[in-house]
């Protein structure tokens, strides 16, 4: 074979190897998903969101800044005690969604149908917890300090989920908007109390 025809038959082969990838790649399921680029880390990586999730994020979330988006990780570290959530177990075929929105910061996340499962906001300034929790703390945890607050929301419910300390003593609660203590965790005295719920209001 002469080395021009040897030429041509690399050039067409590598060609058709070029085409072949392409097609192996396509997905006829990801023609409904949008592409967000992660911005939370550094890796660069992108997370192909269904347009289910996207159209429903901005639905509930318009104006909705700095929105960056990841497969739900187990070991993402999350600032609320998850099993008091009351939330269905994710797994890694749900998105995790961070945004900035009424000038909070959120985390939301959605199931690979793109229904909302929960979101979650830390909230900075006490003194705007709803009055019956403030209430609540004052009465029966009085001489602590809040150290964090963050509320959970879901199409069930809002709570709060309220971390105080005395010294080296703290306390952990999960609250209703009016105060009821549903779950708690303390460590007073160096001695661990074991999470529970809470029938009757602090």
């Amino acid at each position: 074979m002469k080395l021009k025809d040897c030429m041509l038959v690399t050039a067409a082969i590598a060609l058709l190897g070029s085409a072949s990838c392409k097609n192996a790649g396509y997905n006829k399921d990801k023609e409904d998903t949008t592409t967000y680029e992660t911005k939370s880390d550094n890796t660069g990586y992108t997370v192909e969101v269904p347009a289910t999730v996207k159209t429903n994020f901005e639905t509930n979330y318009k104006g909705a800044t700095n929105v960056t988006w990841r497969r739900y990780n187990p070991n993402d570290d999350v600032p609320i005690e998850w099993e008091w959530s009351g939330w269905p177990d994710l797994d890694t075929s749900y998105y995790t969604g961070r945004f900035n929105w009424d000038g909070r910061d959120y985390w939301v996340w959605y199931d690979d149908e793109g229904m909302e499962v929960g979101r979650i906001t830390n909230i900075s300034d006490f003194s705007t917890l709803p009055s019956g929790i403030s209430a609540s703390i004052n009465t029966n945890y009085p001489g602590y300090t809040i150290t964090s607050a963050t509320m959970e929301n879901d199409k069930n419910r809002n709570a709060y989920e309220i971390h105080l300390t005395k010294g080296e003593d703290k306390v952990k609660v999960l609250v209703d908007e009016n105060g009821k203590v549903m779950k708690k965790k303390a460590v007073t005295a160096g001695m661990d109390t074991k999470e529970k719920p809470i029938k009757d209001s602090m």
